[in-house]
């Protein structure tokens, strides 16, 4: 079911009288990304926003960062009245939840799932540095230059490669799918400026700078895949370590594991939640 709070689109499944999970998206991403891993979770009332600026949200910040759009979200929490809902994240969305819980600690659960979190800022040296430098290189051309610099950041093409370079699976009904589903997500961009903004953020922090507040009450779980190059297995482990949080490692999958795994990774988070 389709609704609106606080310029906030969320959709919302299973039973109303189960305990509640928010499902935070990634960057570029919508609710949609999560279609595969909510079958999955029937013992929770899940409801799943688009983020401000992303999917059918409006752009209503008062600046283009993290903090602003955590900000927003937990307003859009308070405005339903939750009885402390858990969260779930996937990437950038880990990085949006990391603040969200550091911002307002009594809105939420004590347990938290983290699937692949943006962990750590991008370092020079880091082997995530050029992928960060082109895709703020993309944004910053994409709202700089007229006419072709738009064209550029919603090229079908590029979309298709910078998907490759994340894909684990062989499936071509996956790959179908998920191209699909990032080809939406051109025809959702709000404002470039926004997106190259957000993007220079999230590439200056990680969840990991959220770390002494989360530990004042938080017990996470993180997901992520061992053959992950946007948020690598040793940043996970890093945060893991700083957040005292549980790690649960799927083998031979990358970032995109909440499409390519979702069973697995449904029942991690079901097993966490449940003890």
């Amino acid at each position: 079911m389709t609704k609106q709070r606080n310029d906030i689109r969320y959709w919302t499944y299973h039973d109303s009288k189960k305990p509640v999970c928010i499902l935070i998206h990634g960057f570029t991403g919508s609710h949609e990304g999560f279609q595969y891993i909510i079958p999955n979770l029937k013992d929770f009332h899940v409801i799943v926003p688009d983020l401000p600026g992303f999917g059918e949200s409006e752009l209503s910040l008062d600046s283009y960062t993290i903090d602003a759009i955590a900000r927003k979200v937990n307003a859009f929490v308070k405005a339903l009245k939750l009885k402390e809902p858990y969260l779930v994240s996937h990437s950038m969305g880990g990085l949006v939840a990391a603040s969200m819980l550091a911002q307002n600690p009594e809105l939420f659960h004590q347990k938290t799932v983290f699937i692949s979190p943006v962990a750590t800022k991008v370092h020079r040296l880091d082997s995530r540095a050029l992928g960060a430098f082109l895709g703020r290189l993309q944004y910053y051309v994409g709202k700089s230059v007229p006419k072709a610099g738009p064209k550029l950041v919603k090229s079908r093409l590029i979309s298709r490669i910078a998907t490759s370079l994340i894909l684990t699976t062989n499936e071509r009904a996956m790959k179908k799918t998920i191209n699909g589903h990032h080809f939406k997500n051109l025809d959702y961009i709000s404002s470039i400026d926004f997106y190259h903004q957000l993007h220079v953020d999230i590439n200056k922090k990680g969840a990991i700078d959220y770390a002494d507040e989360l530990n004042k009450k938080f017990k996470p779980l993180i997901i992520t895949g061992d053959k992950d190059n946007v948020t690598p297995l040793a940043t996970e482990i890093k945060l893991a370590n700083a957040l005292n949080a549980d790690l649960h490692v799927l083998n031979g999958v990358g970032h995109l594991l909440h499409y390519e795994r979702p069973t697995e990774v449904a029942a991690a988070l079901n097993a966490f939640l449940s003890q």
